[in-house]
């Protein structure tokens, strides 16, 4: 067989695509966000030094991230030491450059630290929802809840103050709320989402949090799309 044909390799790139996509491509559009801002002024000393720390925080965020791709290119499988701390990250700086009011809680009994695979995908997950209540909803806030439950299933829930989808009419998800599904699956879990008019759009993630590992080695194969409620 080819070795480009084998279904190992085409997992590898799949996964790499995402992950791409997920993590250089959002953090590149919000640098770009961040410098189109800058562009606006006010230029005084003090609000330009708070700019440029801005995008080495980015800078080093997109580095980070890149980093964690090539762990998983060598096959090499580290801990995530606060995971609940980098969700708070996220949320400050996004606030602080959008403007939508990002609330992070997460329970007490979380278990921190966890596979940094997992970590990955559960924060791209929030990113993709959080920038989607943004772009898409008009949400001005979005909370993010993260526990443990019953039978050691984690729970993520996001909630968001948009606009909310129509349910009488056809929807088709683009690549983003694909990819939010496919890796709900990769950590063995499942997406559902529920939305209506002015009522905004909460997306739920439930997933086995103890069998991470044995979870991301038998992937199941991803429904077409999300369900629905």
């Amino acid at each position: 067989m080819n070795a480009l044909s084998d279904p190992q390799d085409d997992h590898v790139k799949r996964e790499l695509a995402r992950e791409l996509h997920d993590q250089v491509v959002q953090d590149l559009t919000a640098m770009l966000i961040d410098l189109e801002n800058f562009k606006r002024g006010p230029f005084d000393i003090q609000s330009t030094v708070l700019q440029v720390d801005s995008v080495q925080g980015s800078l080093r965020t997109m580095l980070g991230r890149l980093r964690g791709m090539l762990y998983g290119l060598r096959g090499e499988d580290p801990w995530e030491p606060d995971f609940a701390e980098t969700l708070r990250v996220f949320a400050v700086q996004y606030t602080a450059r959008t403007g939508v009011r990002v609330l992070i809680r997460v329970s007490r009994d979380w278990p921190d630290p966890i596979r940094r695979t997992a970590a990955q995908h559960l924060l791209r997950i929030v990113q993709e929802a959080v920038n989607n209540a943004r772009q898409h909803g008009g949400a001005r806030s979005v909370r993010v809840s993260l526990k443990l439950g019953e039978h050691g299933l984690g729970r993520l829930m996001i909630q968001d103050d948009g606009r909310g989808m129509p349910q009488d009419e056809p929807r088709e998800w683009g690549m983003g709320m694909l990819g939010m599904n496919e890796r709900a699956l990769l950590l063995g879990g499942t997406l559902t989402v529920e939305s209506a008019p002015a009522r905004g759009t909460t997306l739920r993630v439930i997933f086995p949090v103890a069998v991470q590992e044995r979870a991301e080695a038998a992937v199941p194969a991803p429904d077409p799309v999300p369900r629905v409620v």
